[in-house]
């Protein structure tokens, strides 16, 4: 008997783990299929599972290369930018110890809105692996990080709100210093504006192979945090009594926190809330245990920002939203119930 509900508990949990990457697969193949053309989706899944030809399968050369040059890239970048979005919400939040927290907490991603409006300063020339905008939003959120984190150590102080306050000056710093160098750039200000808003447009395989691996590094980085994590549910006093050295565990979420979503930022722009979202909805359906939350967050994160850049490119076809004003949309209200909810009984 007991056997018999330890197989269907073990079948359980192993459905709710599967299901989320299925509901994933299935949006990703929804995203691949819509837009200004409509591609049939049983076309897309004989060509790539029956190893029909492309004639059998129904699809044209516009459609193949509509999916294999802009769509698939595209769909694989947000992806990407969902789950490291989704999980440095979920490490943020677990270290923070603050529903509120997530990746735009530590002011990133102001410093990477700094080096993509610096970057048309510069003319590259010939180069065309990545835009300059990206690589100069990459440089910019390391140098948010970097100032992060040397005011933490000038402070030498352990406590997670001055890390909050830290991040907040940071961010604002550097936000009001992009704000004045936009007003003297009219002609850029269209299309670093969109950028600031995130966005996904024009993205290909260029951007996605460049942040494919330091992302995937971030990822398996973060999940390393899941056991220190745990360990400080309990507070920082407790979790020094059980022999955690905060001091390093600090300095490591500062560090892989920072590499995470610069990636994030680099391939999609600046985009609110995923990392908010996410690791709230996982909390209440798997529990508290950073190791699950932290890998579902991923899953729900690239969902999430799936689905929304799906809406962005679609709802006013043929012209686009910035992804950046779906999420917001979407997360306004959530944070506002989570706030009333969390503190609303404060005085």
């Amino acid at each position: 008997m007991q056997t018999q509900i330890y197989s269907q508990q073990s079948t359980k949990n192993l459905f709710q783990n599967i299901f989320p990457l299925i509901i994933l697969a299935v949006i990703f193949l929804i995203s691949i299929c819509i837009g200004t053309k409509f591609i049939n989706p049983i076309s897309v899944l004989k060509n790539v599972f029956a190893n029909s030809s492309q004639a059998e399968s129904g699809l044209s050369k516009v459609d193949l290369l509509v999916l294999t040059k802009i769509r698939v890239p595209r769909a694989l970048l947000s992806v990407l930018c969902g789950a490291l979005l989704g999980a440095t919400g979920a490490m943020f939040q677990g270290f923070f110890r603050n529903p509120l927290a997530d990746s735009g907490i530590m002011g990133i991603s102001s410093g990477a809105t700094l080096g993509a409006v610096c970057s048309g300063f510069f003319s590259f020339g010939a180069l065309q692996l990545i835009a300059p905008v990206t690589l100069f939003a990459f440089a910019g959120a390391l140098v948010s990080a970097f100032c992060l984190f040397a005011l933490s150590k000038i402070f030498k102080s352990q406590s997670t709100v001055t890390l909050l306050l830290s991040g907040t000056a940071v961010g604002t710093f550097f936000s009001a210093i992009a704000s004045s160098i936009l007003l003297t750039r009219e002609k850029e200000l269209h299309s670093l504006y969109v950028w600031t808003m995130g966005s996904f447009n024009g993205k290909g395989w260029n951007e996605f192979l460049v942040f494919i691996i330091p992302s995937v590094i971030s990822l398996v980085l973060v999940m390393f945090s899941s056991k220190h994590l745990d360990v400080l549910t309990g507070g920082e006093t407790s979790a020094k009594t059980l022999g955690l050295n905060y001091d390093k565990v600090q300095n490591y979420i500062l560090i892989v926190g920072s590499l995470a979503t610069s990636c994030a930022v680099c391939a999609g722009g600046i985009i609110s809330f995923v990392g908010l979202i996410a690791p709230h909805i996982v909390r209440k359906i798997y529990g508290p245990l950073h190791k699950t939350l932290i890998f579902e967050s991923m899953i729900f994160g690239s969902i999430l920002l799936l689905l929304a850049d799906t809406l962005a490119r679609t709802v006013i076809a043929p012209s686009e939203l910035p992804v950046g004003v779906i999420t917001s949309l979407i997360g306004v209200p959530f944070f506002i119930v989570i706030l009333a909810r969390d503190f609303g009984g404060e005085r």
